[in-house]
Protein backbone atom coordinates (compact mmCIF):
# COMPACT_ATOMS: atom_id res chain seq x y z
CA UNK A 1 0.00 0.00 0.00
CA UNK A 2 1.04 3.59 -0.56
CA UNK A 3 1.89 5.28 2.72
CA UNK A 4 3.20 8.68 1.72
CA UNK A 5 2.98 10.84 -1.42
CA UNK A 6 5.07 14.01 -1.76
CA UNK A 7 4.74 16.47 -4.66
CA UNK A 8 7.07 19.43 -5.06
CA UNK A 9 7.12 22.14 -7.75
CA UNK A 10 4.70 20.40 -10.10
CA UNK A 11 2.73 23.02 -12.06
CA UNK A 12 0.71 24.94 -9.42
CA UNK A 13 1.76 22.64 -6.59
CA UNK A 14 4.58 24.07 -4.51
CA UNK A 15 4.82 21.43 -1.82
CA UNK A 16 2.13 19.03 -0.61
CA UNK A 17 2.25 15.76 1.31
CA UNK A 18 -0.27 12.94 1.69
CA UNK A 19 -0.18 10.25 4.36
CA UNK A 20 -2.47 7.36 3.53
CA UNK A 21 -4.18 4.54 5.43
CA UNK A 22 -5.86 1.32 4.28
CA UNK A 23 -9.26 1.18 2.67
CA UNK A 24 -11.12 3.79 0.64
CA UNK A 25 -9.60 7.26 0.39
CA UNK A 26 -11.60 10.03 -1.30
CA UNK A 27 -10.26 13.16 -2.91
CA UNK A 28 -12.67 16.05 -3.42
CA UNK A 29 -12.52 19.69 -4.41
CA UNK A 30 -14.08 22.15 -6.79
CA UNK A 31 -13.62 21.73 -10.53
CA UNK A 32 -10.19 23.07 -11.50
CA UNK A 33 -8.86 22.86 -7.98
CA UNK A 34 -5.95 20.66 -9.12
CA UNK A 35 -7.05 17.10 -8.44
CA UNK A 36 -5.84 16.01 -11.88
CA UNK A 37 -2.32 17.17 -10.99
CA UNK A 38 -2.26 14.71 -8.12
CA UNK A 39 -3.27 11.94 -10.51
CA UNK A 40 -0.56 13.13 -12.89
CA UNK A 41 2.00 12.71 -10.13
CA UNK A 42 0.86 9.11 -9.55
CA UNK A 43 1.09 8.50 -13.29
CA UNK A 44 4.66 9.80 -13.28
CA UNK A 45 5.56 7.44 -10.44
CA UNK A 46 4.06 4.61 -12.48
CA UNK A 47 6.42 5.27 -15.38
CA UNK A 48 4.03 7.44 -17.38
CA UNK A 49 5.27 9.75 -20.14
CA UNK A 50 6.19 13.35 -19.42
CA UNK A 51 3.51 15.64 -20.82
CA UNK A 52 4.73 18.99 -22.10
CA UNK A 53 2.43 20.77 -19.63
CA UNK A 54 4.23 19.11 -16.73
CA UNK A 55 7.62 20.69 -17.45
CA UNK A 56 8.56 23.11 -14.66
CA UNK A 57 8.28 26.74 -15.76
CA UNK A 58 11.03 27.96 -13.42
CA UNK A 59 14.57 26.83 -12.88
CA UNK A 60 13.53 24.48 -10.11
CA UNK A 61 13.20 20.72 -10.47
CA UNK A 62 9.83 18.99 -10.18
CA UNK A 63 10.02 16.15 -7.70
CA UNK A 64 7.37 13.51 -6.93
CA UNK A 65 7.96 10.78 -4.38
CA UNK A 66 6.02 7.97 -2.78
CA UNK A 67 6.70 5.50 -0.01
CA UNK A 68 5.17 2.11 -0.73
CA UNK A 69 4.91 -0.93 1.55
CA UNK A 70 5.89 -3.96 -0.57
CA UNK A 71 5.86 -6.55 2.22
CA UNK A 72 2.86 -8.29 0.61
CA UNK A 73 4.12 -8.02 -2.97
CA UNK A 74 6.44 -11.02 -3.58
CA UNK A 75 6.59 -10.49 -7.35
CA UNK A 76 7.69 -6.89 -6.86
CA UNK A 77 10.34 -8.07 -4.41
CA UNK A 78 11.68 -10.51 -7.01
CA UNK A 79 11.87 -7.72 -9.58
CA UNK A 80 13.73 -5.50 -7.12
CA UNK A 81 16.23 -8.29 -6.46
CA UNK A 82 16.85 -8.70 -10.19
CA UNK A 83 17.62 -4.98 -10.35
CA UNK A 84 20.05 -5.42 -7.39
CA UNK A 85 18.05 -2.91 -5.34
CA UNK A 86 18.22 -3.41 -1.59
CA UNK A 87 14.95 -2.94 0.30
CA UNK A 88 13.12 -3.66 3.53
CA UNK A 89 9.32 -3.65 3.80
CA UNK A 90 9.11 -0.21 2.20
CA UNK A 91 10.55 1.29 -0.96
CA UNK A 92 10.87 4.91 -2.02
CA UNK A 93 10.05 5.68 -5.65
CA UNK A 94 11.05 9.12 -6.87
CA UNK A 95 10.89 10.92 -10.19
CA UNK A 96 12.36 14.27 -11.14
CA UNK A 97 11.72 16.57 -14.12
CA UNK A 98 14.00 19.42 -15.19
CA UNK A 99 12.86 22.58 -17.01
CA UNK A 100 13.89 21.07 -20.39
CA UNK A 101 11.58 18.08 -19.84
CA UNK A 102 14.29 15.55 -19.00
CA UNK A 103 13.32 13.02 -16.39
CA UNK A 104 15.10 10.68 -13.98
CA UNK A 105 13.60 7.86 -11.91
CA UNK A 106 14.94 6.41 -8.67
CA UNK A 107 14.02 3.45 -6.49
CA UNK A 108 15.62 3.61 -3.06
CA UNK A 109 18.03 6.17 -4.55
CA UNK A 110 19.04 3.75 -7.31
CA UNK A 111 18.76 5.29 -10.77
CA UNK A 112 16.44 3.14 -12.93
CA UNK A 113 15.13 3.33 -16.48
CA UNK A 114 11.56 4.35 -17.28
CA UNK A 115 10.86 0.75 -18.34
CA UNK A 116 12.18 -0.62 -15.05
CA UNK A 117 10.07 1.92 -13.14
CA UNK A 118 7.00 0.88 -15.13
CA UNK A 119 7.76 -2.80 -14.52
CA UNK A 120 8.00 -2.26 -10.76
CA UNK A 121 5.00 0.09 -10.49
CA UNK A 122 2.57 -1.94 -12.57
CA UNK A 123 2.04 -4.33 -9.65
CA UNK A 124 1.70 -1.47 -7.14
CA UNK A 125 -0.57 1.15 -8.76
CA UNK A 126 -3.46 0.89 -11.19
CA UNK A 127 -5.07 4.07 -12.53
CA UNK A 128 -8.51 3.88 -14.12
CA UNK A 129 -9.34 6.99 -16.06
CA UNK A 130 -10.13 7.98 -19.61
CA UNK A 131 -6.60 9.26 -20.25
CA UNK A 132 -4.58 6.74 -18.29
CA UNK A 133 -2.13 4.42 -20.02
CA UNK A 134 -2.77 1.84 -17.29
CA UNK A 135 -5.70 -0.17 -16.01
CA UNK A 136 -8.23 -1.66 -18.36
CA UNK A 137 -7.12 0.57 -21.23
CA UNK A 138 -3.99 -1.57 -21.33
CA UNK A 139 -5.27 -4.79 -22.90
CA UNK A 140 -2.27 -6.70 -21.54
CA UNK A 141 -3.92 -6.47 -18.09
CA UNK A 142 -7.07 -8.32 -19.21
CA UNK A 143 -5.46 -11.75 -19.00
CA UNK A 144 -4.27 -11.02 -15.45
CA UNK A 145 -7.77 -9.83 -14.47
CA UNK A 146 -9.42 -13.00 -15.76
CA UNK A 147 -6.85 -15.22 -14.06
CA UNK A 148 -7.32 -13.39 -10.77
CA UNK A 149 -11.04 -14.04 -10.97
CA UNK A 150 -10.53 -17.71 -11.88
CA UNK A 151 -8.23 -18.27 -8.88
CA UNK A 152 -6.44 -21.26 -10.46
CA UNK A 153 -3.06 -20.11 -9.23
CA UNK A 154 -1.61 -23.60 -8.83
CA UNK A 155 -2.35 -24.39 -12.47
CA UNK A 156 -0.75 -21.11 -13.57
CA UNK A 157 2.32 -21.71 -11.40
CA UNK A 158 2.73 -25.18 -12.90
CA UNK A 159 2.31 -23.70 -16.39
CA UNK A 160 5.01 -21.09 -15.68
CA UNK A 161 7.28 -23.82 -14.29
CA UNK A 162 6.86 -25.91 -17.45
CA UNK A 163 7.53 -22.82 -19.57
CA UNK A 164 10.76 -22.23 -17.70
CA UNK A 165 11.75 -25.88 -18.22
CA UNK A 166 10.81 -25.62 -21.90
CA UNK A 167 12.93 -22.49 -22.43
CA UNK A 168 15.84 -24.08 -20.59
CA UNK A 169 15.60 -27.24 -22.68
CA UNK A 170 15.29 -25.25 -25.92
CA UNK A 171 18.49 -23.43 -25.00
CA UNK A 172 20.21 -26.73 -24.27
CA UNK A 173 19.10 -28.20 -27.59
CA UNK A 174 20.10 -25.04 -29.46
CA UNK A 175 23.54 -25.08 -27.85
CA UNK A 176 23.79 -28.81 -28.51
CA UNK A 177 22.94 -28.28 -32.20
CA UNK A 178 25.76 -25.75 -32.51
CA UNK A 179 28.10 -28.08 -30.66
CA UNK A 180 26.85 -31.00 -32.74
CA UNK A 181 27.84 -29.30 -36.00
CA UNK A 182 31.20 -28.42 -34.50
CA UNK A 183 31.72 -32.00 -33.36
CA UNK A 184 30.60 -33.32 -36.74
CA UNK A 185 33.34 -31.29 -38.40
CA UNK A 186 35.82 -32.35 -35.71
CA UNK A 187 34.80 -35.98 -36.09
CA UNK A 188 35.93 -36.01 -39.72
CA UNK A 189 39.18 -34.41 -38.64
CA UNK A 190 39.56 -36.93 -35.82
CA UNK A 191 39.07 -39.85 -38.19
CA UNK A 192 41.66 -38.48 -40.62
CA UNK A 193 44.19 -37.83 -37.85
CA UNK A 194 43.60 -41.24 -36.28
CA UNK A 195 44.12 -42.92 -39.64
CA UNK A 196 47.33 -40.94 -40.18
CA UNK A 197 48.65 -41.85 -36.72
CA UNK A 198 47.56 -45.48 -37.04
CA UNK A 199 49.63 -45.82 -40.20
CA UNK A 200 52.60 -44.30 -38.41
CA UNK A 201 52.00 -46.58 -35.39
CA UNK A 202 54.10 -44.39 -33.08
CA UNK A 203 55.97 -45.84 -30.12
CA UNK A 204 57.09 -43.98 -27.05
CA UNK A 205 60.52 -42.33 -27.52
CA UNK A 206 60.96 -44.04 -30.92
CA UNK A 207 62.00 -40.79 -32.59
CA UNK A 208 65.23 -40.68 -30.56
CA UNK A 209 66.12 -44.22 -31.63
CA UNK A 210 65.34 -43.40 -35.25
CA UNK A 211 67.64 -40.39 -35.18
CA UNK A 212 70.43 -42.52 -33.73
CA UNK A 213 69.81 -45.22 -36.33
CA UNK A 214 69.90 -42.62 -39.10
CA UNK A 215 73.20 -41.30 -37.85
CA UNK A 216 74.55 -44.89 -37.72
CA UNK A 217 73.49 -45.63 -41.28
CA UNK A 218 74.93 -42.35 -42.54
CA UNK A 219 78.32 -43.36 -41.05
CA UNK A 220 78.12 -47.18 -41.35
CA UNK A 221 81.12 -47.62 -43.74
CA UNK A 222 83.46 -45.71 -41.49
CA UNK A 223 82.11 -47.54 -38.42
CA UNK A 224 82.64 -51.01 -39.98
CA UNK A 225 86.17 -50.20 -41.13
CA UNK A 226 87.10 -48.92 -37.70
CA UNK A 227 85.53 -51.85 -35.85
CA UNK A 228 87.26 -54.35 -38.17
CA UNK A 229 90.61 -52.76 -37.45
CA UNK A 230 89.97 -52.73 -33.70
CA UNK A 231 88.84 -56.36 -33.65
CA UNK A 232 91.84 -57.31 -35.74
CA UNK A 233 94.15 -55.49 -33.33
CA UNK A 234 92.56 -57.22 -30.39
CA UNK A 235 92.49 -60.73 -31.80
CA UNK A 236 95.04 -61.03 -34.64
CA UNK A 237 97.58 -63.86 -34.25
CA UNK A 238 100.24 -62.69 -36.71
CA UNK A 239 101.62 -60.78 -35.00
CA UNK A 240 99.86 -61.45 -31.75
CA UNK A 241 96.89 -59.10 -30.99
CA UNK A 242 96.34 -57.49 -27.64
CA UNK A 243 94.21 -60.39 -26.43
CA UNK A 244 96.87 -62.93 -27.43
CA UNK A 245 99.71 -60.98 -25.89
CA UNK A 246 97.92 -60.60 -22.58
CA UNK A 247 96.97 -64.31 -22.61
CA UNK A 248 100.58 -65.35 -23.35
CA UNK A 249 101.93 -63.11 -20.61
CA UNK A 250 99.34 -64.41 -18.14
CA UNK A 251 100.47 -68.01 -18.82
CA UNK A 252 104.02 -67.00 -17.93
CA UNK A 253 102.92 -65.09 -14.82
CA UNK A 254 100.77 -67.94 -13.51
CA UNK A 255 103.80 -70.22 -13.48
CA UNK A 256 105.51 -67.97 -10.94
CA UNK A 257 102.43 -66.56 -9.25
CA UNK A 258 102.83 -68.60 -6.08
CA UNK A 259 106.33 -67.24 -5.41
CA UNK A 260 105.41 -63.64 -6.08
CA UNK A 261 104.65 -61.21 -3.29
CA UNK A 262 101.07 -60.23 -2.49
CA UNK A 263 101.02 -57.02 -4.55
CA UNK A 264 102.37 -58.83 -7.59
CA UNK A 265 99.69 -61.54 -7.24
CA UNK A 266 97.00 -58.80 -7.20
CA UNK A 267 98.53 -57.35 -10.34
CA UNK A 268 98.21 -60.77 -12.04
CA UNK A 269 94.51 -60.97 -10.98
CA UNK A 270 93.92 -57.49 -12.41
CA UNK A 271 95.43 -58.57 -15.67
CA UNK A 272 93.06 -61.58 -15.65
CA UNK A 273 90.10 -59.14 -15.33
CA UNK A 274 91.43 -56.99 -18.14
CA UNK A 275 91.62 -60.06 -20.41
CA UNK A 276 88.02 -60.96 -19.61
CA UNK A 277 86.81 -57.40 -20.39
CA UNK A 278 88.79 -57.29 -23.63
CA UNK A 279 87.23 -60.60 -24.62
CA UNK A 280 83.70 -59.19 -23.97
CA UNK A 281 84.50 -56.01 -25.87
CA UNK A 282 85.74 -58.05 -28.78
CA UNK A 283 82.53 -60.12 -28.82
CA UNK A 284 80.42 -56.91 -28.81
CA UNK A 285 82.24 -55.47 -31.78
CA UNK A 286 82.13 -58.83 -33.58
CA UNK A 287 78.35 -59.00 -33.05
CA UNK A 288 77.96 -55.55 -34.55
CA UNK A 289 80.05 -56.61 -37.54
CA UNK A 290 78.06 -59.84 -37.81
CA UNK A 291 74.71 -58.01 -37.88
CA UNK A 292 75.50 -55.57 -40.62
CA UNK A 293 72.26 -56.29 -42.56
CA UNK A 294 69.87 -53.39 -41.54
CA UNK A 295 66.13 -54.08 -41.52
CA UNK A 296 65.41 -50.50 -42.66
CA UNK A 297 67.00 -48.36 -45.30
CA UNK A 298 68.15 -44.81 -44.68
CA UNK A 299 65.33 -43.62 -46.96
CA UNK A 300 62.70 -45.47 -44.90
CA UNK A 301 64.03 -44.09 -41.64
CA UNK A 302 64.13 -40.57 -43.10
CA UNK A 303 60.50 -40.92 -44.16
CA UNK A 304 59.44 -42.10 -40.70
CA UNK A 305 61.29 -39.25 -38.97
CA UNK A 306 59.62 -36.80 -41.38
CA UNK A 307 56.15 -38.15 -40.48
CA UNK A 308 56.90 -37.90 -36.78
CA UNK A 309 57.92 -34.25 -37.10
CA UNK A 310 55.05 -33.35 -39.46
CA UNK A 311 52.33 -34.79 -37.18
CA UNK A 312 54.00 -33.33 -34.10
CA UNK A 313 53.97 -29.82 -35.63
CA UNK A 314 50.39 -30.21 -36.84
CA UNK A 315 49.08 -30.99 -33.37
CA UNK A 316 51.73 -29.04 -31.46
CA UNK A 317 52.52 -32.26 -29.62
CA UNK A 318 55.73 -33.79 -28.26
CA UNK A 319 57.36 -36.05 -30.90
CA UNK A 320 58.11 -38.70 -28.27
CA UNK A 321 54.46 -38.86 -27.14
CA UNK A 322 52.52 -39.30 -30.38
CA UNK A 323 51.30 -42.65 -29.08
CA UNK A 324 49.47 -40.70 -26.33
CA UNK A 325 47.99 -38.36 -28.96
CA UNK A 326 46.61 -41.34 -30.86
CA UNK A 327 44.98 -42.66 -27.69
CA UNK A 328 43.52 -39.22 -26.89
CA UNK A 329 42.06 -38.78 -30.39
CA UNK A 330 40.42 -42.21 -30.20
CA UNK A 331 38.77 -41.21 -26.89
CA UNK A 332 37.55 -37.92 -28.37
CA UNK A 333 36.11 -39.76 -31.36
CA UNK A 334 34.17 -42.05 -29.01
CA UNK A 335 33.08 -38.98 -27.01
CA UNK A 336 31.78 -37.31 -30.18
CA UNK A 337 29.72 -40.40 -30.96
CA UNK A 338 28.39 -40.36 -27.38
CA UNK A 339 27.58 -36.65 -27.72
CA UNK A 340 25.40 -37.39 -30.71
CA UNK A 341 23.54 -39.94 -28.63
CA UNK A 342 23.11 -37.40 -25.79
CA UNK A 343 21.96 -34.78 -28.29
CA UNK A 344 19.23 -37.11 -29.52
CA UNK A 345 18.18 -37.72 -25.91
CA UNK A 346 17.90 -33.93 -25.38
CA UNK A 347 15.66 -33.62 -28.45
CA UNK A 348 13.42 -36.37 -27.14
CA UNK A 349 13.29 -34.63 -23.75
CA UNK A 350 12.40 -31.33 -25.45
CA UNK A 351 9.48 -32.96 -27.26
CA UNK A 352 8.26 -34.44 -23.96
CA UNK A 353 8.41 -31.11 -22.08
CA UNK A 354 6.79 -29.25 -24.98
CA UNK A 355 3.94 -31.76 -24.99
CA UNK A 356 3.45 -31.36 -21.22
CA UNK A 357 3.50 -27.57 -21.55
CA UNK A 358 0.98 -27.59 -24.41
CA UNK A 359 -1.30 -29.95 -22.45
CA UNK A 360 -1.12 -27.63 -19.42
CA UNK A 361 -1.69 -24.58 -21.64
CA UNK A 362 -4.81 -26.26 -23.04
CA UNK A 363 -5.97 -27.08 -19.52
CA UNK A 364 -5.52 -23.45 -18.40
CA UNK A 365 -7.21 -22.23 -21.58
CA UNK A 366 -10.26 -24.37 -20.82
CA UNK A 367 -10.34 -23.00 -17.26
CA UNK A 368 -10.23 -19.48 -18.67
CA UNK A 369 -13.14 -20.16 -21.00
CA UNK A 370 -15.29 -21.50 -18.18
CA UNK A 371 -14.37 -18.69 -15.79
CA UNK A 372 -14.74 -16.02 -18.47
CA UNK A 373 -18.39 -16.97 -18.93
CA UNK A 374 -19.01 -16.94 -15.19
CA UNK A 375 -17.20 -13.61 -14.74
CA UNK A 376 -19.07 -12.04 -17.66
CA UNK A 377 -22.42 -12.98 -16.11
CA UNK A 378 -21.50 -11.53 -12.71
CA UNK A 379 -20.13 -8.31 -14.22
CA UNK A 380 -23.23 -7.87 -16.40
CA UNK A 381 -25.37 -8.28 -13.27
CA UNK A 382 -23.45 -5.36 -11.71
CA UNK A 383 -23.95 -2.96 -14.61
CA UNK A 384 -27.63 -1.93 -14.08
CA UNK A 385 -26.88 -0.72 -10.54
CA UNK A 386 -24.14 1.50 -11.98
CA UNK A 387 -26.48 3.15 -14.51
CA UNK A 388 -25.17 0.96 -17.27
CA UNK A 389 -28.40 -0.96 -17.67
CA UNK A 390 -28.16 -1.07 -21.48
CA UNK A 391 -24.51 -2.04 -21.53
CA UNK A 392 -23.04 -5.48 -21.99
CA UNK A 393 -19.61 -6.85 -21.14
CA UNK A 394 -17.95 -9.87 -22.76
CA UNK A 395 -14.55 -11.55 -22.60
CA UNK A 396 -13.05 -12.65 -25.91
CA UNK A 397 -10.41 -15.36 -25.97
CA UNK A 398 -8.20 -16.05 -28.97
CA UNK A 399 -5.03 -18.04 -29.52
CA UNK A 400 -1.76 -16.21 -29.21
CA UNK A 401 1.88 -17.22 -29.41
CA UNK A 402 2.95 -19.38 -26.48
CA UNK A 403 4.34 -17.70 -23.38
CA UNK A 404 4.68 -18.47 -19.68
CA UNK A 405 0.98 -17.54 -19.40
CA UNK A 406 -0.12 -20.09 -21.98
CA UNK A 407 -1.55 -19.63 -25.44
CA UNK A 408 -4.45 -17.24 -24.84
CA UNK A 409 -4.94 -13.60 -25.77
CA UNK A 410 -7.70 -11.94 -23.76
CA UNK A 411 -9.71 -8.89 -24.77
CA UNK A 412 -12.50 -7.26 -22.78
CA UNK A 413 -15.13 -5.77 -25.05
CA UNK A 414 -18.31 -3.84 -24.26
CA UNK A 415 -21.25 -2.12 -25.82
CA UNK A 416 -23.17 0.66 -24.12
CA UNK A 417 -26.51 0.14 -25.86
CA UNK A 418 -28.28 -2.89 -27.31
CA UNK A 419 -27.96 -1.85 -30.97
CA UNK A 420 -24.22 -1.07 -30.99
CA UNK A 421 -21.43 -3.55 -31.67
CA UNK A 422 -18.96 -4.86 -29.12
CA UNK A 423 -15.79 -2.75 -28.98
CA UNK A 424 -12.59 -2.78 -26.96
CA UNK A 425 -12.85 -0.95 -23.64
CA UNK A 426 -10.29 1.66 -24.70
CA UNK A 427 -12.73 2.93 -27.33
CA UNK A 428 -15.23 4.10 -24.70
CA UNK A 429 -15.55 7.88 -25.02
CA UNK A 430 -16.88 8.59 -21.54
CA UNK A 431 -14.41 8.56 -18.66
CA UNK A 432 -17.25 8.04 -16.20
CA UNK A 433 -18.52 4.97 -18.05
CA UNK A 434 -15.02 3.59 -18.26
CA UNK A 435 -14.50 3.95 -14.51
CA UNK A 436 -17.85 2.33 -13.73
CA UNK A 437 -17.04 -0.60 -16.01
CA UNK A 438 -13.67 -0.84 -14.30
CA UNK A 439 -15.35 -0.73 -10.91
CA UNK A 440 -17.75 -3.55 -11.81
CA UNK A 441 -14.87 -5.65 -13.18
CA UNK A 442 -12.63 -5.04 -10.18
CA UNK A 443 -15.35 -5.78 -7.62
CA UNK A 444 -16.07 -9.11 -9.31
CA UNK A 445 -12.62 -10.22 -10.40
CA UNK A 446 -9.90 -8.93 -8.12
CA UNK A 447 -10.48 -10.44 -4.74
CA UNK A 448 -6.79 -10.99 -3.99
CA UNK A 449 -5.18 -7.96 -5.64
CA UNK A 450 -3.46 -5.67 -3.12
CA UNK A 451 -2.31 -2.86 -5.41
CA UNK A 452 -3.51 0.72 -5.05
CA UNK A 453 -6.33 1.36 -7.51
CA UNK A 454 -7.21 4.92 -8.50
CA UNK A 455 -10.58 5.94 -10.01
CA UNK A 456 -11.12 9.27 -11.73
CA UNK A 457 -14.56 10.56 -12.80
CA UNK A 458 -16.21 7.37 -11.56
CA UNK A 459 -19.34 9.40 -10.67
CA UNK A 460 -19.48 11.38 -13.92
CA UNK A 461 -23.05 11.74 -15.19
CA UNK A 462 -24.71 9.93 -12.28
CA UNK A 463 -26.29 10.85 -8.99
CA UNK A 464 -28.65 9.72 -6.26
CA UNK A 465 -28.98 5.98 -5.74
CA UNK A 466 -26.51 5.21 -8.53
CA UNK A 467 -23.84 7.27 -6.77
CA UNK A 468 -24.62 5.37 -3.58
CA UNK A 469 -24.24 2.07 -5.45
CA UNK A 470 -20.89 3.24 -6.83
CA UNK A 471 -19.75 4.31 -3.37
CA UNK A 472 -20.78 1.00 -1.81
CA UNK A 473 -18.81 -0.93 -4.41
CA UNK A 474 -15.80 1.29 -3.88
CA UNK A 475 -15.95 0.67 -0.15
CA UNK A 476 -16.35 -3.06 -0.76
CA UNK A 477 -13.30 -2.97 -3.00
CA UNK A 478 -11.46 -1.08 -0.25
CA UNK A 479 -12.01 -3.90 2.24
CA UNK A 480 -9.20 -5.91 0.62
CA UNK A 481 -7.06 -3.24 -1.03
CA UNK A 482 -6.25 0.44 -1.03
CA UNK A 483 -8.59 2.55 -3.19
CA UNK A 484 -8.22 6.24 -4.09
CA UNK A 485 -11.18 7.91 -5.80
CA UNK A 486 -11.48 11.43 -7.16
CA UNK A 487 -15.16 12.28 -6.79
CA UNK A 488 -17.75 15.06 -6.98
CA UNK A 489 -20.41 12.85 -5.45
CA UNK A 490 -21.31 13.36 -1.76
CA UNK A 491 -22.79 9.84 -1.69
CA UNK A 492 -19.36 8.48 -2.62
CA UNK A 493 -17.35 10.88 -0.46
CA UNK A 494 -19.13 9.96 2.78
CA UNK A 495 -17.99 6.34 2.42
CA UNK A 496 -14.26 7.12 2.52
CA UNK A 497 -12.08 6.01 5.40
CA UNK A 498 -9.91 9.06 4.72
CA UNK A 499 -11.04 12.26 3.04
CA UNK A 500 -8.72 14.85 1.47
CA UNK A 501 -9.86 18.13 -0.03
CA UNK A 502 -7.92 19.92 -2.75
CA UNK A 503 -8.08 23.71 -2.95
CA UNK A 504 -6.63 26.33 -5.28
CA UNK A 505 -5.83 29.63 -3.58
CA UNK A 506 -4.13 32.88 -4.55
CA UNK A 507 -0.89 33.52 -2.69
CA UNK A 508 0.87 36.78 -3.60
CA UNK A 509 -1.11 36.92 -6.88
CA UNK A 510 0.05 33.39 -7.67
CA UNK A 511 -2.33 30.41 -7.72
CA UNK A 512 -1.20 27.59 -5.46
CA UNK A 513 -2.74 24.21 -4.75
CA UNK A 514 -3.03 22.84 -1.23
CA UNK A 515 -4.35 19.59 0.23
CA UNK A 516 -5.89 19.02 3.63
CA UNK A 517 -6.93 15.83 5.39
CA UNK A 518 -10.36 16.43 6.88
CA UNK A 519 -11.53 15.95 10.43
CA UNK A 520 -15.14 14.93 11.04
CA UNK A 521 -16.33 18.57 11.27
CA UNK A 522 -14.36 19.50 8.15
CA UNK A 523 -15.85 16.51 6.40
CA UNK A 524 -19.40 17.65 7.29
CA UNK A 525 -18.67 21.06 5.75
CA UNK A 526 -17.14 19.57 2.60
CA UNK A 527 -20.07 17.18 2.07
CA UNK A 528 -22.45 20.10 2.61
CA UNK A 529 -20.55 22.13 0.00
CA UNK A 530 -20.83 19.24 -2.44
CA UNK A 531 -24.58 19.10 -1.78
CA UNK A 532 -25.37 22.81 -1.99
CA UNK A 533 -22.53 24.51 -3.87
CA UNK A 534 -20.36 27.40 -2.66
CA UNK A 535 -22.95 28.70 -0.21
CA UNK A 536 -23.34 26.10 2.52
CA UNK A 537 -26.89 26.12 3.93
CA UNK A 538 -28.14 24.76 7.22
CA UNK A 539 -30.17 22.21 5.34
CA UNK A 540 -27.04 21.05 3.52
CA UNK A 541 -25.19 20.66 6.82
CA UNK A 542 -28.02 18.55 8.24
CA UNK A 543 -28.13 16.45 5.07
CA UNK A 544 -24.36 15.98 5.20
CA UNK A 545 -24.54 14.73 8.79
CA UNK A 546 -27.34 12.33 7.89
CA UNK A 547 -25.31 10.97 4.98
CA UNK A 548 -22.30 10.45 7.22
CA UNK A 549 -24.39 8.77 9.91
CA UNK A 550 -26.06 6.52 7.36
CA UNK A 551 -22.75 5.51 5.82
CA UNK A 552 -21.02 4.63 9.10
Amino acid sequence: MIKHLSIKNLLLIDNIDFFFNDGLCVLTGETGAGKSMILDSLSLLSGGRIKSALKPINSKISNVLMVFDVSNFPKTQEKLKKLDIEFDDEIIIRRTITFDGKSKAFINDNLVSANSLKEISRDLIEIESQFSEQGLLDSSTHLKTLDEYGNYKNELDYLAKLWSQLKEMENKVSNAETEQQKIKNEKESFEFDINELTKLNPKKNEIDNLIKKKKWLQNSTKVYETLNTVVSNLTSEQPLGIEGLISKNLNLLHKIKDILDQDSQKAVESLDSILIEITEITKTFENILGNNNEDSSLEEIDERIYLYKKISRKHNYDENKLDELLSDLKKRLVSSENYEENYNKLRVRLVEIKKRFEDQANKVSNLRKVNAQQMDNLINNELPSLKLEHAKFKTFISENTYSEKGKDKIFFKIKTNPTSEMHEIKKISSGGELCRFALAIKVISQRNNLSLIVFDEVDSGIGGSVSTAVGERLRKLGQNRQVLVVTHSPQVAVLGNDHFVVKKELQNKTAEISVKKLSYEDKVNEIARMLSGKKITQEALLAAKRLLETSS
